[in-house]
């Protein structure tokens, strides 16, 4: 009779123990959703701003020649810079300026900085 409750003490601080570890793993695991979940939203939101900045890259740069009369018999071709981008549904085409003023570099810059604002990204209008 000793023996058995002795057998069952023997069990009762074997589950005890079981019990803290399992108690102390439980606020480990806790710990590790909280630190995940603050990983996963720091993880969304740098995806949103790499999205918002590839929608702003995401456009085409290209030169227009235009021919217009000058006098008689005589034309003139003026060249430009053009963007485009999808806005929704539509394609947005947009004069950004000379060539002879312009290099493409600055027409790109001045694009993307128009494309950002018709899409809300930038809301400074000092700019």
């Amino acid at each position: 009779m000793y023996n058995k409750i002795s057998d069952l003490k023997g069990e009762v601080s074997i589950l005890n123990n079981m019990a803290a570890k399992l108690k102390v793993m439980g606020i480990e695991v806790e710990n590790m959703q909280i630190e995940l979940n603050r990983l996963s939203n720091e993880k969304m939101k740098l995806a949103r701003e790499l999205d918002a900045k590839a929608r702003v890259e995401n456009l085409k740069i290209y030169e227009l020649r235009v021919k217009r009369p000058a006098g008689k018999k005589k034309t003139k071709v003026y060249s430009y810079w053009y963007a485009s981008w999808r806005m929704q549904s539509k394609v947005r085409n947009v004069c950004l300026g000379s060539t002879k003023v312009m290099t493409y570099e600055e027409a790109l810059g001045k694009a993307q900085k128009m494309k950002a604002e018709c899409l809300g990204l930038i809301m400074d209008n000092s700019i």
